[in-house]
C-alpha cells in the first residue's frame, strides 16, 4: 500500500487509463480502501474525465493545429532555456 496520498494522486490518470501493472493497481486500490480523502478525489477525477470525453476532429477549433504548434514551440524553448548553464 502507498503510504503517501501524494503518490496516489500522481497515479490516478494512469490507473483510469489502465496504463499500470497489477502490483501498482493493488497498491493504489489498497490505499483507497483506507483513505476516504483519496477515494473521494479518485471518484471526482473519474467523473471529470468521463464528462470531458474525447473530442473528435470535427469538434476541435479550426486553428487548433496552429495553436498546438505554437504551444509546443514554447515548451521546447523553455525546456532548452532551463537546461542552459
Amino acid at each position: 500500500m502507498y503510504r503517501k496520498c501524494s503518490v496516489v494522486s500522481t497515479k490516478i490518470s494512469e490507473i483510469i487509463d489502465r496504463d499500470v501493472g497489477i502490483i501498482m493497481r493493488l497498491r493504489f486500490y489498497s490505499h483507497l480502501m483506507m483513505c476516504p480523502k483519496c477515494r473521494d478525489y479518485f471518484n471526482q477525477f473519474k467523473l471529470l474525465k468521463r464528462a470531458s470525453g474525447t473530442p473528435t476532429p470535427d469538434e476541435l477549433p479550426d486553428d487548433f493545429d496552429r495553436v498546438l504548434g505554437f504551444v509546443m514551440e514554447e515548451i521546447e524553448e523553455s525546456t532548452k532555456a532551463s537546461h542552459l548553464p
